[in-house]
């Protein structure tokens, strides 16, 4: 039954089934609304036997749906139509103008047998229901003129005096989903209506209700797109079974996923319980001696003082006493009336001036024993400890002046003239600590 424009299409869409095979990968959301445009070519199939009309005309229009549960379809399409006919040296429609609005739902048939999440190309089987707005002029050799659908002729109640009755819309989509949110689409169907007016030349019975069909080329925008989720009820994926097939990809890289975020977060917790354990073992083992190494202002050699011999001897006294050390580790520090910088370095300086000197007062003791060294810098800390328990008047006055200032160095240096007991408190922060464990 279907003459030239159909059978050139449906070519076309058979044509395109090889090839788009080869475009499997790209992805296609699973769920989605789509909004588009169609139109193409139409023929009328009249049911006044063996009138078969060859002649085509067009047809245009929009569609808006929804896919959902992978592959199954549901739109509504809106239509304007132009048919034409002509029974030679009988009649010929001189105008058959109709719009139709209908409903239908369809199914991927292609996913019944293979599902594949991206798959690119789709063949949708549609059926449908609305309604056809239509009006028609027929001219007979014999001169007289048939109208149906018209306000002063046979009119109907849809608009314009146009003629509403039911159809049937019937067809196959042949969908090409070339990127994520557009799909182009060959939908070819065909069309019962209730009416045997279309062509103007009416019957008796239902069996005379005349029919049309329509090839289309359309192009559709998808939206709201909510990508395939592994389906909830399939096994883990080392049991997979065949009925789970469609979902064993997508679990498995989801499993995947899951476990390497599960590790990343069991090394991170390992990595801080061990950094917490260490900071914990560490505070316990080490002890602060009350060693304390004095130095000049800006010098890191050790003075070669009583103090300090004494200072390195308790060391030395609790070796003699049968205590085990294993690691003896010497802190600097710097007074903080000098640039940071520089203390930085002279604290350092001091911590390790301070490790070679008790090493050498240990003499044969400090075999087998671990040296560290670290150095504080400035020790504004232990200048504002001094401070607060010293016995100058405006000790709370200086305090506040140092550490609203913007430059605490030299506010300082400029307070030590006022204030010479300053000095005598700088003096003991030139010093290393030692710890032993």
């Amino acid at each position: 039954m279907i003459k030239s424009t159909l059978k050139k299409a449906l070519l076309i869409a058979l044509a395109l089934i090889p090839v788009t095979i080869f475009a499997q990968e790209q992805a296609n959301p699973s769920n989605y609304w789509f909004i588009g445009i169609e139109g193409g070519g139409t023929q009328l199939f009249a049911d006044n036997q063996p009138w078969k009309f060859d002649q085509t005309s067009w047809n245009a229009g929009l569609d808006f749906g929804y896919v959902f549960h992978n592959s199954a379809y549901i739109y509504a399409n809106f239509d304007v139509i132009r048919l034409k006919g002509k029974y030679d040296k009988f009649f010929e429609i001189d105008e058959c103008k109709a719009m139709q609005l209908n409903m239908n739902v369809g199914y991927d048939i292609l996913q019944l047998f293979s599902f594949k999440a991206d798959r690119v190309i789709g063949i949708v089987p549609h059926l449908g229901w609305g309604l056809l707005n239509h009006r028609t002029t027929t001219k007979y050799e014999d001169g007289h003129v048939v109208k149906t659908g018209y306000k002063d002729n046979n009119p109907g109640d849809g608009i314009g005096g146009r003629r509403n009755v039911m159809q049937i819309p019937m067809g196959v989509n042949f969908m090409f989903n070339f990127t994520k949110h557009f799909r182009a689409n060959i939908d070819l169907a065909t069309n019962y209506t209730s009416t045997d007016w279309l062509d103007g030349r009416g019957g008796k019975g239902s069996h005379y209700d005349d029919w049309w069909a329509y090839a289309n080329i359309g192009l559709a925008y998808k939206f709201g797109c909510k990508e395939i989720l592994p389906c909830p009820t399939c096994p883990d994926p080392s049991e997979m079974t065949p009925s789970c097939d469609q979902c064993a990809d997508a679990i498995k890289e989801a499993v995947k996923d899951a476990m390497e975020e599960d590790r990343a977060e069991q090394a991170a917790a390992a990595e801080a319980e061990a950094a917490q354990a260490a900071e914990a073992e560490d505070e316990a083992v080490w002890e602060e001696k009350d060693v304390h190494v004095q130095f000049k202002a800006g010098k890191a050699e050790v003075l070669k003082t009583q103090a300090n011999e004494e200072e390195a001897k308790k060391v030395s006294d609790d070796i003699e006493a049968g205590r085990e050390v294993s690691n003896i580790k010497t802190v600097g520090y710097a007074s903080p009336e000098g640039n940071d910088e520089q203390n930085q370095q002279l604290s350092e300086d001091r911590a390790t001036a301070t490790a070679e000197y008790i090493k050498e007062k240990l003499g044969d003791k400090a075999e087998g024993i671990e040296f560290e060294s670290e150095g504080m810098g400035s020790d504004w800390k232990g200048f504002y400890d001094a401070l607060a328990e010293s016995n100058i008047a405006d000790k709370d006055k200086i305090a506040k002046k140092i550490k609203n200032s913007e430059t605490p160095t030299e506010t300082l240096n400029q307070l030590r003239g006022q204030y010479p007991e300053l000095n005598d408190i700088l003096e003991t922060l030139r010093r290393t600590q030692v710890y032993v464990k």
